[in-house]
């Protein structure tokens, strides 16, 4: 106790904290139940990391940062992850036979004694923040390492050595305990993904891995798992089925669920997708977040111009809008905020999804079911019987869906769908190569919309800076254009874990139909003719707006060549006037 009163006062010393602000921390940690550190930490008084330095002076130990350490694969191997988790700690190096391991709470005398007795060598101290630790951890580790070494090291200890090399290992287990911890794996594996804003959960089994990957903001991003996790993957699987209320027994064919899971404040609905291949089932997750689907216009970061066309398109009685754009590209979303905008009384509302993403008050929403013959055509044909003003059709994949969907545009309906093209222009020669004839397209679209999604650059590592040569141009930038530029690109730090960027933002490529449009439409123009009248005519193309991203230090120009394909039409921004710089 007097080492932690002796603490505090060192904390005001080095004026990390004054004393009113430590008092307030102290009863706020008795309150809830936390440490001082926490307290102060949560309330805002002071860093982690400042906290943990002053820490580490008082106690008179150096201050590390693990994640920005190299630790070499033979300290590792000396301390197993169950040890490593228990204890709440990670091995940094070997010096002259002694292990230093980084701790976060110095000032508790029996946690050094503790690792030393169960390591059986003698133990340094370092001290790093929890969070570094932790992260460090996984990174060393794997998620859920622990786990697997507790499943590896019972199954031992009860004679029932597991082989590790075989595909199948883990299917029937057959012990309640081992049950017990691939669940709490499977669980620790979708909250790490979750926690780190995942979109996408992957396990691909290959022949002597298993490999785990998280899609981060559009990026797949391998996620830190043991070796041993070969061995129980068609425990987890089965886990994962289980969950999703699957069929356990299939391993052939292909199968879809759903998993409903909550995370603190937040709800989630977690689609799984399995699939068989040569060296077993492979599975995706992909995590929906109930929080943030519900988003409108306003929040979805239309440029101001943009959102202005957008309305005005939601405003005709009828016709179709289309929104472009590969999977994943936040296509969905936007046709939601679109529909939550005109969900009114007056206005009935019904939609066609595969799957229902999720569900929207006061709108009918209906689910394609090819197993029975319940397709989307065969459900337009029944949404058109109970009077609609306005229609939500999933995607349009044949001739019949898209025939019938422009054909209940024509009779009064606002249509709305999605198409995958590359851009806006490509929806007319797609919906003319499926056989729709040019003149319905001409005289029921109201706009095509193509649509991707930037990485936003982290707003806690931001920093000024000079592009490559020669991107500006590859652009169509002139350098005048340059001038008054917000450029920024990410130094990366622990919230954006050091890739620059941190969240998603859209940009959209806007194709209204014109009169010049509808005739080249009813001619049967090329898409590049299409694009290149509409351009004169003032659409800003996709990377024309991903450059408005890149002007304001939203994203960067590495970001918007990432999404957008380079094509002969890149050459329309050279063409346009370009006399003042892009309004923002």
């Amino acid at each position: 106790m007097a080492s932690v009163k002796a603490f505090e006062k060192q904390l005001i010393r080095d004026n990390v904290v004054d004393e009113e602000r430590l008092n307030r921390a102290r009863t706020e940690a008795q309150k809830s139940g936390v440490t001082l550190l926490d307290a102060l930490v949560q309330m805002g008084y002071a860093t982690e990391e400042a906290l943990y330095r002053s820490l580490a002076d008082f106690c008179e130990l150096q201050f590390v940062t693990p994640s920005k350490t190299e630790i070499p694969e033979e300290v590792i191997s000396q301390v197993p992850a169950r040890f490593a988790s228990h204890y709440n700690f990670v091995p940094i190096q070997e010096r002259n036979g002694t292990l230093v391991v980084a701790i976060s709470d110095p000032l508790n005398a029996q946690l050094l004694d503790d690792i030393r007795l169960v390591l059986k060598r003698r133990i340094d101290a370092v001290v790093a923040t929890p969070d570094e630790i932790e992260r460090a951890k996984k990174t060393l580790y794997g998620v859920g390492a622990d786990t697997m070494e507790r499943i590896i090291s019972d199954s031992e200890a009860s004679g029932t050595v597991l082989n590790l090399n075989a595909p199948a290992a883990g299917a029937n287990l057959g012990d309640d305990q081992v049950d017990a911890s691939i669940i709490k794996f499977v669980n620790e594996l979708i909250v790490e993904a979750i926690d780190s804003d995942a979109t996408d959960v992957h396990i691909e089994p290959f022949e002597d891995t298993l490999r785990v990957r998280f899609r981060i903001d559009g990026v797949l991003h391998q996620a830190p798992t043991p070796p041993s996790i070969r061995g129980f993957h068609a425990a987890i699987v089965s886990r994962v089925k289980i969950m999703a209320n699957l069929n356990i027994a299939e391993k052939r064919l292909p199968q879809d669920g759903k998993i409903l899971a909550t995370l603190g404040d937040g709800q989630y609905d977690l689609r799984v997708s399995i699939l068989s291949t040569p060296h077993g089932e492979t599975v995706n997750i992909r995590i929906l977040n109930r929080s943030t689907m519900f988003l409108t216009l306003d929040q979805l970061g239309f440029l101001q111009e943009d959102l202005s066309a957008f309305n005005s398109y939601l405003k005709k009685p009828h016709g179709m809008i289309l929104v472009t754009g590969p999977t994943g590209s936040g296509k969905t979303t936007t046709l939601y905020a679109a529909l939550a905008k005109l969900n009114k009384l007056e206005h009935k509302i019904i939609t066609i999804e595969d799957p229902i993403e999720y569900q929207l008050r006061g709108v009918t929403q209906m689910q394609v079911m090819p197993q029975i013959g319940f397709d989307f055509s065969t459900a337009l044909r029944s949404m058109l019987r109970h009077d609609p003003d306005i229609m939500l059709v999933g995607e349009i994949r044949d001739y019949e869906t898209a025939e019938m969907a422009i054909r209940s545009s024509l009779t009064g309906h606002l249509v709305f769908s999605t198409l995958h093209t590359n851009d806006a222009a490509g929806a007319v020669t797609r919906l003319t190569d499926m056989g729709v004839e040019p003149f319905l397209i001409a005289s029921t679209m109201i706009a095509s919309v193509a649509q991707r999604l930037v990485r936003r650059i982290c707003p806690h590592c931001a920093e000024p800076y000079t592009p490559e040569p020669g991107m500006a141009e590859e652009m169509g930038l002139t350098p005048e254009q340059l001038e008054g530029a917000n450029l920024l690109t990410g130094r990366g730090c622990d919230r954006c874990r050091y890739t620059g960027y941190r969240g998603r933002v859209a940009i959209y490529e806007m194709l209204p139909f014109t009169n010049a449009v509808r005739e080249l439409t009813v001619n049967r123009a090329t898409s590049t003719e299409i694009k290149r009248k509409a351009c004169a005519q003032g659409m800003k193309t996709l990377r024309e707006t991903g450059w408005q991203r890149v002007y304001k230090g939203e994203s960067t120009f590495e970001e918007v060549f990432r999404v957008t394909a380079e094509s002969e039409m890149d050459d329309i921004m050279v063409e346009k006037s370009h006399d003042a710089p892009v309004s923002v």
